[in-house]
């Protein structure tokens, strides 16, 4: 057996797979509402808004509470945030200004707001374009903690704002290839909307959107009308957590709080493509474009499922859904929709809970599609097999959505493609193979269902490998595959050793001895370095979803996260060479040869690690 094979089995994890027996859909909106009820329970979700649209109905509620402690009911004028929903203004916003041709999507970003500071090492080649600020491909990193941190008081403009921190706006790759969410772009073009208008963002918002559409509640500020509306938000665990209002430079990205009501017009004007009680607000085509993505390898091979002007296709049982969705500590909300069956919903709850979340969709999917015909997936075509002998191979993720995860995702995420039995199966480090057919050129389907990617051929170095909405691989050789995957096995076997042997001689050393034994010595350090390079990793994988950076309070959370974060690296670093030196230094000292051995190899590799934790970040400052 080869051995990258070897290592991939040693690595992987199966996926548990469970079944059991479902009630019956609801039918009717009492029974809807009773379902809603038992999810809320069940997940300990205290509210929720709700507003369908479609199968002759439209229906606008809450159920559930808004504040617990106040024992305050959710009403249909509750309000609730949004989150990520709020990027569709600023799409909205730029297709609207297109429409009266004052901006183009084509736009560059240094014709519009030479201003603002950021780097794009191809700008000479591929400027950055207000289309790849909308459809994330700038190749920009997602906000920094300080950027979601930062609040001084009085607010200046969002021009002063965004001078504050520009070291997200660093282009990783070639603008309009690649996508990788960010939270940096919409708020840059909601400055291009302010310099296009002559006009704060949120006041044109609030005339050209908010009001026509009859969205008569929804805000962005903090004030005291909107605080007595607002829903209190809380953690699975019933921990509340008091809704932050976003600073004004990440407001335009996530920081709209509607009420159903408000957010049953949105949908319906969405559904009635840019139309509202007859007056065409949008244009239809510019609807269409807003779900369509157009600057990644992938739009260019064909694919039109993704992330498209801020709106975004989901799958379930092969219904493509356009919407967005948004999560906030102390809450979530999704927008769904269906264009052609006219139908769709959002959903709104009071709790950070994605089992919730998912519960919820599943009853609402269910009741609105139940007795429609899920459309069967594009037909198999031929494959190619000059074309898959190109693209067999292992691959890499290499566009995070920050580029502090980027080592550590480079190893988690590796994938292999391989090619057989006419299809082109995928399997990564965590999940069992996944077969996928060709459907047209270079685009594939799962061969179960319509979640497709596309190889973008030979560019950029190499075969690339796109998802659509996801991320981007590309070819590795086999022995850069080997020697990852070596060293990771490697350094965990080694770092669960120096765990596991910790329960046997650390209450050994507290209660028979004092002081610092040679025994001690060479095995405390590499202890620490271990417990240190697992808080890094954890660190790294919960800001690069953004999530840690805010969880801690409203104004120093994201600084205290930007704190530890770096005293874990510092840590480990230290941790890791001290433990060498001192496992070099107690060589000759007497003590069990096996415990010397194991420690000197833990202190050695993490002290590699470490070096390249260094190197990578040294790279990840100069912007390389």
């Amino acid at each position: 057996m080869r051995l990258h094979a070897a290592l991939l089995i040693a690595l992987a994890a199966t996926r548990a797979v469970s079944g059991s027996g479902k009630p019956p859909p609801p039918e009717t909106i009492p029974e809807l509402r009773e379902r809603i009820e038992m999810v809320l329970g069940a997940t300990k979700t205290p509210g929720m808004g709700i507003a369908l649209y479609g199968r002759g109905l439209a229906w606008v509620a809450s159920v559930g509470i808004a504040d617990v402690d106040l024992g305050r009911a959710a009403t249909e004028d509750t309000l609730f945030p949004i989150g990520s929903i709020s990027k569709m203004f600023v799409a909205l916003s730029v297709l609207k200004l297109q429409q009266d041709g004052r901006i183009n999507l084509q736009d560059t970003l240094r014709s519009r707001v030479p201003e603002v500071d950021f780097n794009n090492p191809w700008e000479s080649t591929d400027p950055i374009r207000i289309v790849h600020l909308l459809e994330h491909t700038s190749g920009w990193d997602d906000n920094a903690p300080e950027e979601a941190a930062w609040n001084p008081m009085p607010e200046p403009s969002r021009r002063v704002g965004l001078a504050s921190y520009p070291r997200s706006r660093t282009s990783r790759w070639r603008p309009g290839t690649c996508f990788s969410y960010t939270n940096v772009g919409p708020a840059v073009a909601a400055y291009v909307v302010e310099k296009a208008t002559g006009e704060r963002f949120e006041d044109y918002v609030a005339q050209t959107w908010f009001k026509p559409l009859g969205m008569s509640s929804a805000s962005y500020f903090d004030t005291p009308e909107v605080r007595s509306r607002l829903a209190m938000g809380y953690r699975p665990d019933g921990q509340k957590i008091p809704f932050h209002f976003e600073n004004v430079i990440m407001r335009p990205s996530g920081g709209v709080v509607a009420s159903p009501r408000d957010m049953a017009n949105l949908l319906e004007f969405l559904l009635n493509r840019g139309s509202r009680h007859g007056t065409q607000l949008l244009p239809r085509d510019a609807i269409d474009r807003m779900e369509r993505p157009t600057s990644t390898y992938a739009a260019a091979e064909g694919l039109e499922l993704g992330y498209g002007l801020n709106n975004y296709t989901t799958q379930w049982r092969n219904w493509i859904f356009h919407g967005h969705g948004g999560v906030v500590p102390g809450a979530q909300a999704d927008l769904a929709y269906l264009p052609d069956e006219k139908v769709g919903y959002v959903l709104m709850i009071n709790c950070e809970n994605e089992d919730a979340m998912n519960r919820l969709r599943e009853v609402v999917r269910t009741f609105l599609l139940g007795g429609l015909m899920a459309p069967k997936p594009p037909p198999p075509g031929i494959m190619d097999e000059t074309q898959t002998a190109e693209a067999t191979g292992w691959y890499e993720p290499f566009t995070p959505r920050s580029r502090s995860s980027w080592y550590l995702e480079s190893i988690l995420g590796l994938t292999h493609l391989a090619a057989g039995n006419g299809e082109l199966s995928l399997q990564d480090l965590t999940n069992g193979s996944v077969p996928y057919v060709r459907v047209a050129g270079r685009i594939y389907r799962r061969l179960d269902n319509s979640r497709a990617f596309a190889l973008a051929g030979v560019r950029s170095g190499g075969t690339v490998l796109q998802f659509s909405g996801g991320p981007t691989f590309r070819r590795l050789p086999e022995l850069d595959v080997d020697l990852r995957l070596g060293a990771a096995l490697i350094t965990a076997l080694l770092m669960v050793g120096s765990v596991v042997f910790a329960f046997t001689w650390v209450p050994r050393w507290f209660f028979t001895t004092g002081g610092e034994s040679p025994r001690m010595a060479v095995q405390v350090y590499p202890l620490l370095a271990t417990l240190c390079g697992i808080a890094v990793i954890v660190l790294v994988w919960e800001t690069s979803g953004n999530y840690f950076a805010r969880a801690g309070g409203p104004i120093w959370s994201g600084y205290l996260a930007s704190i530890v974060y770096n005293l874990a690296h510092g840590a480990f670093l230290y941790f890791s060479i001290y433990g060498l030196m001192r496992a070099l230094h107690l060589r000759r000292i007497a003590t069990s040869r096996l415990v010397w051995w194991l420690s000197l190899a833990t202190s050695l590799v993490l002290t590699l690690w470490a070096a390249y934790l260094v190197y990578w970040g040294l790279r990840a400052e100069l912007a390389l």
